[in-house]
């Protein structure tokens, strides 16, 4: 078999899919607090979004009882596809999708060691300048030991949500896949030599 040519560019991919009930089943019980602040980094839950604008998200868990309850007869009168318009049925669909987009984030960094509160999942600007909640999500990877003060990377993020599933995937760069490159290129070209120097002294 004919040796791989290593991939040309710098750039390496990630991927996620998470269920949403599982999210869903997690705000629904007394760890959804400390879930949040898990995923989401300080930024990301300071900002207002409606898809988590729900009481006990933060801190609150007086709330999650009723929210339970409010789900709970949801479910009991119209059935599960009734629970799917409840707001804790769309705060779980928003965190499952920013929880497969950090880990394919993560994934796509695999030459550092990222943790959920190193990715922020923002929206990306426009040519007018900064948008306010709408356009295609971009990942901010925070700056790592030694890479330079408040100079935070980017890496380009896609969300999906169908069913019961949401789905990430993430394109960023990898110094270490040119490095990686590189040296199969060298190797190539040492062994190409070889044989060229092979087939002249035959």
């Amino acid at each position: 078999m004919k040796p791989l040519r290593a991939f040309p560019f710098a750039l390496n991919v990630g991927t996620d899919i998470c269920q949403i009930s599982r999210i869903y089943g997690i705000l629904n019980g007394p760890r959804r607090a400390r879930f949040v602040d898990r995923i989401l980094a300080p930024e990301e839950r300071a900002q207002r979004d409606p898809r988590r604008d729900l009481p006990g998200l933060d801190g609150d868990s007086t709330a999650a009882p009723k929210a339970a309850a409010a789900a709970a007869a949801a479910r009991r009168d119209n059935g599960e596809v009734a629970v799917r318009d409840t707001p804790l049925w769309k705060a779980a669909a928003f965190l499952a999708g920013r929880f497969a987009a950090k880990e394919a984030a993560i994934k796509a960094h695999s030459h550092r060691r990222l943790t959920f509160h190193d990715v922020v999942i923002e929206r990306r600007g426009g040519a007018g300048g900064p948008r306010l909640g709408s356009g295609p999500p971009v990942a901010r990877i925070r700056a790592g030991e030694g890479e330079g003060e408040g100079e935070d990377g980017s890496a380009l993020v896609s969300i999906s949500h169908d069913g019961d599933y949401a789905t990430a995937v993430c394109v960023a760069h990898d110094p270490g896949v040119a490095q990686e490159a590189g040296v199969a290129r060298v190797g190539d070209a040492s062994d190409a030599g070889a044989s060229d120097a092979g087939v002249a002294q035959r």
